[in-house]
């Protein structure tokens, strides 16, 4: 299982380095068209708007693989081991009963609005919305392998 979630954390690295980079030379183009050739693209600030939505939902997935996620930890850093391991435990459950809503909702989101067109660009949105869904899975899955992970070190010092 830690092997998957290191695989698609790579795959999710590659994807966020790539969207933004296209991003990155779309707001370029941009700047270039409307203030250099004084000739506006119409769907550059559209297509930078979906790379930001894109890239940041899948880099909390990136985030939550390695850890850097906020946490206030001064109450649990006070606990004896034990308690903190079962705290953390705890936590990640709290954090994948949250992503499955939110997997469940952006399913929801991405069917509604399929059929509805983006303004500048003409692209269904539910292309920019099931971000929503794919982010969330990415993170729950990281968030599954965490609690394997954590439930396995529990037993194993339970049997110790």
């Amino acid at each position: 299982m830690e092997r998957i979630s290191d695989v698609i954390n790579r795959f999710t690295e590659i994807a966020v380095f790539i969207i933004i980079s296209v991003m990155a030379l779309d707001v370029f183009i941009e700047v270039i068209f409307r203030y250099v050739l004084l000739f506006p693209l119409f769907w550059t600030e559209e297509f930078a708007r979906y790379c930001l939505v894109w890239s940041s939902l899948l880099a909390a997935g990136i985030a939550l693989k390695r850890g850097q996620h906020i946490a206030v930890t001064f109450v649990t850093d006070r606990f004896p081991k034990r308690i903190r391991v079962m705290a953390a435990l705890l936590g990640d459950i709290f954090v994948a009963t949250m992503l499955v809503v939110i997997l469940w909702g952006g399913i929801y989101l991405v069917v509604l609005t399929r059929h509805q067109l983006s303004p500048a660009m003409r692209l269904p949105m539910s292309l920019p919305y099931i971000a929503i869904p794919t982010g969330s899975a990415i993170m729950l899955f990281h968030v599954l392998t965490s609690i394997y992970r954590r439930s396995k070190e529990k037993i194993g010092r339970t049997r110790s």
